[in-house]
């Protein structure tokens, strides 16, 4: 019997390893250099764009369990029915929560490819900022469990920055194929 602990780790360290041999093919001939702030402006505009979202989902958060807690000041009628409170409230909580979790390694990742190709880091966080957007969608709204369709939204981005920070990490420390 495997160590239930033991698994995602060597899981993890498979998806590192397959990744980087992705990169080794995939930067051939790249390399980690400064760039310029002409170069980097789509990246720029991505930042802005993603913690903004990452605004509005903490922000959601906190209006939900305003209008859906327990304690309530006002008299108003909440917009969606209260007898799926507890389905809304932990969608608010999970959006933002898990924005949060994956927000510090998407832009660390995002920034150090942007080193190695400017543009497509770019590309990549607008399909991150999607995925971001689409997740709350994804979610569901149901108290005790998730929605099918919630890995279409995760799993992605997960993979996403994997890559970034390796192809990033194989070009600084010149592991790519060198283009001859």
């Amino acid at each position: 019997m495997v160590n239930p602990d033991v698994f995602p780790i060597f899981f993890q360290l498979g998806t590192y390893a397959v990744f980087a041999l992705i990169a080794y093919f995939a930067e051939s001939g790249r390399a980690f250099e400064w760039r310029s702030p002409k170069e980097l402006k789509w990246v720029v505009l991505d930042t802005f764009l993603i913690v903004y979202l990452y605004g509005v989902f903490r922000f959601r958060e906190g209006l939900t369990k305003q209008e859906y807690g327990e304690k309530k000041e006002t008299n108003e009628e909440p917009l969606l029915p209260k007898e799926n409170a507890a389905g809304i409230i932990r969608n608010a909580e999970r959006t933002a929560g898990n924005a949060g979790e994956q927000l510090p390694n998407f832009l660390l990742s995002m920034y150090m490819y942007a080193m190695v190709r400017p543009f497509t880091a770019a590309v990549i966080g607008l399909i991150e900022l999607a995925l971001m957007a689409a997740y709350p969608f994804l979610f569901g709204y149901d108290a005790k469990k998730l929605g099918p369709g919630l890995s279409l939204s995760t799993i992605p981005r997960y993979m996403l920055n994997e890559y970034m920070a390796m192809a990033s990490i194989m070009a600084l420390f010149g592991f790519v194929k060198n283009s001859a």
